[in-house]
Parts: C-alpha cells; structure tokens; sequence
C-alpha cells in the first residue's frame, strides 16, 4: 500500500474523529503529507517499507533545518500517531513499531512551553467529563505552579470559584501554603467538570469510578496522552511549573514573589528562571 495514499485515509479519519481538534487534524495532514515527500525522495513509497531510520532521519531533517521546538515535537507525533495506525489498522505490511524510534529531548535545560504551545496543549476537544478533568489539571499547573502531589490532594474545598481563586500547599506538602488566583476561563471549566460529577468525593480531581488519583504516574499519563492528542511533545508536569515560572517572571514579578507563588524556601533554586526573561 502506497504510503500517499494511506496519509489522505489517516487524514480523512482525523477529519471527522470527535477527540481530535480540527486544528490538529489540519496539522496532521499537512505533516504527513510532508513525510511522504520525504519517504519519497529516499525511494520509499509503500509503507512496508518504511524503517525506523527513516523515522529518525525525518527528525533530524526537521532539526536541520532549524525548525520551531514544538513545530519538531508536532510533526514526530504526527508520523508516529500514523504510523501506528498503519501497522494496527491496515494490511499495509508495516511492521515498525511507531514507538520504538527513542523520543529524544531537543534539550537538557530548562524546558518550557512559549504562549502558542499552550494554546495548543489545551486545543483538545472537552466532549466527556474526563476531558474535562484533564483540562483542569493543564490549566491549574499553569496558572498557580501546582505540581502533582499537591494537585492529588487538592479538595472541592480549596477552590473558592466565586473569588477565582485556589489555596495550595495544604498539610502533608512540602510546599508552604498560598494562595493563587485563576482565570476566567479557568473557573468555567471547573464548574463544568464538577457539574459533569455525580459523586460526593471531596477530592477536587479524581479518577475512575470517582476515585481519588493514587499515583502521579497516573496524571502524568493523561498529560502525556493530551499531548499525543493535540500533536506536541511529551511534556511533563515540571515543564507546567517551569512554564508558570517564567510567565510570572515576565509579567514583572520579582525572585522573591515568584518564592511565594511557588511555594518553595528560598530563591536559590529558581533564580535561573532569570535567564528566560
């Protein structure tokens, strides 16, 4: 099976599938389509031919030519996402598994996400109450620098949606307490996520069968699997706080305010955020 072919199929699915975003799907076909170019180029043309150097050749290709971080991450899920689907969902022959190329960092710093990555992040569908959930979580870690311990043992109780604002750093956290306020649009959508619930958990985020979530592990994969959904990189729940840092700091706050908002003992620790002002 041709490799063009089976991209306009994978396209055409992604157009009218209801948890991928019409952004996204937009995207998706103009990458893959760029991917079988590639393949093309390099004398592949059915899909039972593609290897796994072809993938990581593709990758470093995009590199080279000095493409956008996130543009990079977007198109090797793109290619990953479809080839999976060729190998799970066709007759292409296609034996590669999509996972196996190593998603390597483009960096060992500090990683954040820049204004239109996190409009990207948070372009998935909130069609069930699970998407709303997960929504929650991405906006809260943006906008207060929660990380993930705290976020497990937030309560209903913490959020205070008439004021727009939560408090963070409750017994059992290593972080001090504080007070962090939300946005607009943020407090919509946990009104709708708890109007979604029909159970009496106090926790504020819970998992299956309104359970409350017993690993981070377990958040750290629905973030993992939102970003496969919108196309990005893996990022993780740290790269949320360091994307709350280095926003606080471009808004104007000081060492010593961002200290507070994020709840640690000192500056020592978060001065290189400095950098990426």
């Amino acid at each position: 099976m041709r490799v063009e072919e089976l991209v306009e199929e994978f396209a055409a699915g992604l157009a009218d599938d209801p948890d991928t975003s019409p952004r996204t799907a937009e995207f998706y076909a103009a990458d893959l389509r760029e991917f079988a170019r590639f393949l093309a180029e390099r004398g592949v043309v059915e899909a039972r031919e593609i290897r796994v150097g072809h993938v990581m050749e593709f990758r470093n290709h995009l590199l080279e030519g000095r493409r956008k971080r996130f543009t990079v991450y977007r198109k090797d899920a793109a290619v990953r996402r479809f080839l999976d689907w060729v190998r799970t969902s066709t007759e292409a022959g296609l034996e590669l598994d999509p996972i196996e190329p190593v998603h390597q960092p483009l960096d060992q710093q500090i990683v954040f996400l820049e204004d239109e990555e996190v409009r990207q992040l948070l372009s998935f569908p909130l069609n069930r109450r699970e998407d709303l959930r997960d929504a929650v979580v991405i906006r809260l870690m943006l906008e207060t620098g929660v990380t993930v311990g705290e976020i497990r043992a937030l309560l209903r109780s913490d959020v205070d949606l008439e004021a727009a604002q939560v408090r963070l750093g409750g017994p059992g956290s290593h972080l001090a307490p504080r007070t962090r306020r939300i946005s607009p649009e943020t407090v919509r959508v946990i009104e709708r996520y708890l109007e979604s619930r029909d159970d009496d958990t106090p926790e504020l985020i819970v998992g299956r069968a309104a359970r409350p979530v017993a690993t981070s592990k377990a958040l750290q994969n629905a973030l993992w699997k939102r970003c496969e959904q919108v196309g990005m990189w893996r990022v993780s729940p740290m790269n949320l706080r360091h994307t709350f840092a280095v926003r606080l700091l471009r808004r104007g706050a000081t060492l010593n305010e961002l200290r507070e908002a994020m709840g640690v003992r000192d500056t020592t620790n978060i001065g290189v955020y400095r950098k990426f002002v």
